[in-house]
């Protein structure tokens, strides 16, 4: 396994010159939502939350319908993003610090809560290919983006920063109540905006890792009774919170693509919208979608994700191609012409997609979680139209075509159960490969 990826990552880097024709590499802008779920925005047919602006991307870039996070929860995906491997390879496999146990039938593994000092981030990689980097918001993964301590947060001061010029984790913007700004979304945006201004020449990398939608929900109180209003008697009523703290986020995003135009950076831009998880069940509404946030289902994986470059990514399309947080490493990395690559890294370059329409060539993808959380733990592979589940505490195994199935309501495991067994079998080849933990017996366990 190892040495096939090798093998196709020595590929891609042989193909760079061809791929990327632009003399300077392009900047990169990774625009990271917290708990934004699939059906959240307008363009992916949302009919409750207004988003304009996320919608403005997809009419300028390409929209991809069958984009996954690496994770159901928030630090996995991060890190996968960070690190271009899957969580069950890092074994940062569960939001820091996770949940305490409760004496279920299974126990968790000794799992990861850090970032491995050895591992090559997508910071420092692109650090050494000549980017100024930054990464203002969100974190999650202790530490800290740049080498100066988290405000409202212990962290380990034994961490190393992780390759960035900028950047610094203030939970504050998280929990206080900030009607002018909830969430912080202006504030982070604009300190992206102040550093992308003081690059200078050089090609700059900037995650606008947002706190936003994640709870506690918050917002601007007018805002908020404008949405009570339009969603008073019906069904969408729970939801008028949630819809005026994702408002401001879009305006947010406006405003910094009004500032890449003024400043005539948007040509040579690639941008990247994408959630780090499913939405949270009870606070949207992930239909059609199953369930949502903590779950194995669809909607606590299966999230929006636009890509914008002009130019060279395609205007008003939308792709079915299946694509996992693990490829943003190596695509950046092409991008970049990076020769300080890992020796393993288990995501994909999306480049020739984006630029070419070509297919992406995998066998399948992948997601272990070892914990419990809002669902039970589990694996998953997906591959082509079929998602297989392997449940950990009674070895349930649900098979589901989301090709004509996307809300995953009637499990084929026993009407096919060589595709099955097929399934099931990379799914263990692909555990053992990576290192996943597995959870064993709880002894003190009672039902």
């Amino acid at each position: 396994m190892l040495k096939k990826l090798i093998i196709v990552f020595v590929g891609l880097l042989a193909h760079m010159a061809n791929a990327t024709t632009n003399a300077v590499p392009p900047n990169i802008l990774l625009i990271l939502i917290d708990d934004m779920g699939w059906k959240d925005v307008g363009v992916y047919g949302s009919k409750v939350y207004q988003t304009p602006h996320i919608d403005q991307l997809a009419t300028e870039g390409l929209r991809f319908t069958q984009a996954y996070a690496a994770s159901n929860v928030c630090s996995p995906s991060r890190a996968s993003i960070l690190t271009g491997q899957y969580p069950a390879r890092t074994h940062i496999t569960d939001w820091i610090p996770g949940h305490k146990a409760k004496g279920e039938k299974l126990l968790v593994p000794n799992w990861t809560k850090n970032i491995d000092t050895h591992d090559v981030t997508i910071g420092e990689m692109l650090q050494e290919a000549g980017y100024k980097t930054a990464w203002f918001g969100k974190w999650h993964l202790r530490g800290a983006p740049k080498n100066q301590a988290s405000i409202g947060h212990k962290i380990n001061n034994a961490q190393k920063f992780h390759g960035f010029d900028a950047g610094i984790q203030d939970w504050n913007l998280n929990r206080e109540k900030r009607p002018e700004d909830p969430k912080g979304v202006f504030k982070l945006t604009n300190e992206a905006m102040e550093f992308i201004g003081k690059t200078g020449q050089k090609p700059w990398f900037v995650a606008l890792s947002h706190f936003s939608v994640h709870t506690p929900i918050r917002f601007n109180p007018e805002v908020k009774e404008y949405y009570d209003d339009a969603f008073k008697g019906t069904n969408d009523a729970p939801y008028a919170g949630y819809a005026s703290m994702i408002e401001p986020l879009d305006q947010s995003i406006g405003k910094i693509m009004s500032f890449l135009k003024k400043k005539n950076l948007d040509e040579n831009t690639l941008v990247i919208f994408f959630s780090d998880n499913g939405g949270l069940e009870n606070k949207t509404n992930n239909s059609p979608l199953r369930e949502g946030k903590g779950t194995l289902y669809e909607g606590g994986i299966r999230v929006p994700m636009i890509v914008r470059w002009p130019g060279k990514v395609p205007q008003g399309k939308v792709s079915d191609a299946i694509t996992s947080s693990v490829d943003f490493y190596p695509t950046f990395a092409q991008l970049a012409q990076s020769e300080n690559i890992p020796e393993i890294v288990d995501g994909v370059s999306l480049l020739p997609h984006l630029t070419n329409n070509e297919a992406i060539v995998r066998s399948a993808v992948y997601w272990h979680y070892p914990h419990y959380h809002k669902g039970k733990p589990g694996s998953v592979i997906r591959k082509g139209d079929y998602k297989l589940i392997q449940f950990f505490e009674n070895d349930a195994i649900e098979l589901y075509d989301l090709k004509n199935d996307i809300g995953e309501t009637k499990n084929l495991a026993l009407l096919k159960p060589e595709l099955t067994q097929e399934m099931l079998n990379m799914l263990k080849n692909w555990r053992n490969s990576v290192g996943a933990q597995m959870m064993t017996i709880n002894p003190s366990y009672s039902q």
